[in-house]
Parts: structure tokens; sequence; C-alpha cells
């Protein structure tokens, strides 16, 4: 596993790769430390031992690079491919979902699970949400509850309501949702 550590305008983020690909990312922090441990607590949610063989750090740079012009604004299509080994195929279904959303838009943990097969699984939704290792990369801030309420999100509601702004979406505005 290699580790990558970058600041940007909002904070310090850490990424974990995989030989596959990018396992975690951590949401900006104050602090290198502060990513560290929020790295390795995005890394305690692999339900699976994580490979060991070094991968090379062109994939960690050109996402450092994609996660900065992210935060200068730009909108990004993150090009990372994502480790989803310690998934079930139903969590993989639902972050293939979610990483769809394009930026500046939101579905609900309802929708989701309607577009997943799952009609009555918005918790279930929710609960994968939880589980998200890559979030920016698999934009889990772009899943609200129902009524376009913020819902809970692991990067704290202020994270979530700075990366929707950030996005062009007010989640201020309900009718947004």
């Amino acid at each position: 596993m290699r580790i990558s550590l970058f600041s940007t305008p909002p904070g310090w983020i850490a990424t974990a790769w995989s030989r596959i690909g990018l396992q975690a990312l951590a949401l900006p922090q104050p602090g290198p430390g502060e990513a560290m441990a929020a790295l390795a607590r995005e890394l305690n949610k692999c339900l699976s031992n994580l490979p060991e063989p070094s991968f090379p750090q062109s994939p960690a740079a050109a996402l450092e690079e994609e996660v900065l012009r992210y935060f200068a604004g730009e909108k990004v299509a993150f090009s990372t491919i994502i480790d989803f080994s310690g998934y079930t195929p139903f969590q993989k279904r639902v972050l293939e979902l979610v990483r769809s959303i394009p930026a500046g838009e939101v579905r609900t943990y309802g929708q989701v699970a309607l577009q997943a097969g799952l009609p009555k699984g918005a918790r279930a939704v929710g609960g994968v949400m939880r589980a998200n290792r890559t979030p920016l990369v698999i934009p889990c801030h772009r899943v609200l509850a129902a009524g376009g309420k913020l819902g809970g999100f692991g990067g704290g509601l202020d994270m979530k309501r700075y990366l929707l702004k950030l996005e062009g979406y007010n989640p201020e505005n309900t009718q947004n949702a």
C-alpha cells in the first residue's frame, strides 16, 4: 500500500493506494496528522486485507492534481481507478451509481435505492454511504435525505455544505432537491 498526503485550500488530504487503485481518501483536515488519522478511520472500513505491493506514484499525482482543480472550483470527473475490494456487490452497485451523479446535482437516498433495484432501501444506501472509503471520488456528499435535507456525512455537515456549494448546489434551497 502507498500513502499520499497533500495540501488543498480547505485542508490536508490523505490517500491510500492498493495495487488495483484508490483504496481510501480522507476529506480535508486541518493538518497532516489529522489527515492521516482520518485516513486510518477510512481504511478501518475496509473488510478485506489490503494488498501489500507498492503502487506507482503517477495515479496518486494525477488524483492530487484533480483534487486541487476540484477545490479551485473546476468541475472535475475524477479518473481514478477505485479498488472495490471488501465491498459487497450491492455496495459496489450503489457506489458506482453515486459516482455517476454529476457535480452540482444531488439525489436522495431513496432515489439511489430505487436506481439500485431496492425501492425500499434508502437506509441501506445510507449504510453504503457510511462505508464509502473514497469520498470526493465517489461523491457521497451529493446524496441527500428526503425533502432535500442534508442527512449525514462522514466529513461533517459543514464539509458537506461546503462541497455542495463549491459545486454550485445551494443546500439551503430545498427546491434544488
